[in-house]
């Protein structure tokens, strides 16, 4: 079926609302009417120029996102549209950026088009990766405040610079003083309608109580994050809304909704790939961790690696490699998880990313401890390694491989299993089958392999969990 291509003036009028009525997602939903809009009429209608630079950009095509940029006059108003387009491209660099806020200062005339978080759950790590600034924010509040003022309304600033410095503190595991600082955020940016940087509020505090184990609904969070972003707008967010859903019952162990998301909801980086969905890809790496699905990680990996370092996104890459370590690990292939661990251990020491480590709790705990066994203990790791291993204690079911389904137990393997529950040993349990030890252990091998677990209490422990017994 052949797309209708909306005119040069409809786009522009479109283009009018953005930010407002008009989303990233729509202009990703009109993005071949923005490149089919002739030369000779794009001056005219210069505001189109916003929907091409963002769509390359959305694309990874960022050498063309700024061939159009530096193709755009600089006088009129049509310099601000290139100044905002320069700030948002991932490439940009800290000097050029830095060098672009003077400049508004100086003619006193702020941007505030410019997104801060398209849509992902953080400030800190949104369209941008601005996690370089932590030490500064605590350091240099009115000038992190006075330069933000070019990029965003007044009365929210402070609460903008509470909410990165929030992530920061998180990162760094002071989780007290960040879940003080983000509590205050969600209330004035849900007085403001503010919901993108809403969204960034609620998500953190969430992984806040979820790391100190506090009571908390993962059905009834996204309630709230649904009923938060339901006004216009919401397809900028319900799709990382789904995605946060199914991260959060993968710490919880339910694996049957991580495996129908990866088929059914997921976004296909074969298909239309977007840069939008890098915090949606990083949680269908998760799944694909799930369903041992190990190939699937490394091309995943690999296809977006090379835009996370053009954009410097240090966040997404130290999160992308801790998970490529983890596959790799599972698949026997030690020397390459070691070398993902170092590299993500690189960005963790440097930028203090010490919750990204210890989120992925069991899963990295086990790599760190066969690293440091292997490499030598520091202080440095023993304190990553028993973040992990809280985590690994609180969540023991996260990114535990899935139970297909596909091996069935027979009667007796089931009543051995119940057996094993009431804590009888080896000889008991061949006293009531009327069969030898040797019998016995061949059936809790069969057992174990079938659980993917290595002793009688992880048995017992999985098979309730499945509902075996």
């Amino acid at each position: 079926m052949e797309t209708t291509l909306l005119t040069p003036a409809e786009l522009y009028k479109k283009m009018e609302g953005f930010s407002h009525d008009y989303f990233l997602v729509d202009v990703r939903h009109d993005r071949e009417s923005f490149y089919a809009i002739p030369e000779d009429q794009i001056l005219k209608y210069w505001l189109c120029y916003s929907g091409i630079v963002l769509n390359h950009i959305m694309d990874g095509d960022l050498e063309k996102a700024w061939d159009v940029i530096r193709s755009m006059p600089q006088e009129g108003q049509v310099r601000f549209a290139r100044l905002g387009l320069s700030i948002v491209h991932p490439e940009i660099t800290w000097k050029e950026l830095v060098g672009i806020i003077n400049y508004l200062k100086e003619i006193n005339s702020p941007i505030w088009s410019v997104i801060l978080t398209a849509g992902r759950p953080s400030v800190l790590n949104g369209l941008q990766d601005i996690s370089r600034l932590g030490p500064f924010l605590e350091k240099n509040k009115d000038k992190f405040m006075e330069d933000l003022k070019m990029l965003y309304e007044g009365e929210c600033v402070e609460f903008i610079w509470r909410l990165c410095l929030a992530e920061y503190k998180y990162q760094r595991n002071e989780l007290l003083d960040a879940e003080v600082l983000v509590s205050r955020t969600i209330k004035e940016f849900d007085r403001t309608s503010e919901r993108r940087l809403l969204f960034s509020s609620l998500y953190l505090q969430f992984k806040i109580l979820f790391a100190q184990h506090k009571t908390v609904s993962v059905e009834s969070f996204i309630k709230n994050l649904n009923d938060f972003s339901k006004e216009a707008g919401k397809a900028e967010f319900s799709l990382n809304i789904d995605a946060a859903h199914v991260l959060f019952l993968i710490y919880e162990g339910n694996l049957t909704v991580a495996a129908q998301w990866l088929e059914n909801g997921a976004p296909d980086e074969f298909g239309d790939f977007n840069m939008l969905d890098i915090f949606r890809y990083l949680v269908k790496i998760r799944c694909y961790i799930i369903t041992k699905k190990y190939a699937a990680v490394v091309a995943l990996v690999e296809r977006i690696r090379p835009l996370l370092e053009q954009g410097r996104r240090y966040m997404d890459l130290c999160e992308l490699d801790l998970l490529l370590s983890v596959a790799f690990y599972r698949s026997g292939k030690k020397e390459l998880a070691f070398e993902c661990l170092e590299r993500a251990l690189k960005l963790v020491r440097r930028r203090k990313y010490y919750r990204l480590v210890a989120d992925e709790g069991d899963a990295v705990f086990h790599i760190l401890i066969d690293y440091v066994n292997e490499k030598g203990q520091t202080d440095f790791l023993m304190k990553l390694t028993q973040m992990a291993r809280d985590m690994a204690i609180l969540y023991p079911l996260y990114l535990k491989p899935q139970f297909t389904g596909e091996a069935t137990f027979t009667q007796m393997e089931t009543d051995i299993l119940r057996l094993l529950e009431q804590g009888k040993n080896k000889e008991e349990i061949g006293e009531y089958f009327f069969i030898s030890i040797n019998t016995v252990k061949y059936h809790l091998k069969k057992i174990f392999a079938k659980l993917d677990v290595n002793g009688a209490t992880q048995a017992v422990w999985k098979a309730r969990t499945l509902k075996i017994i």
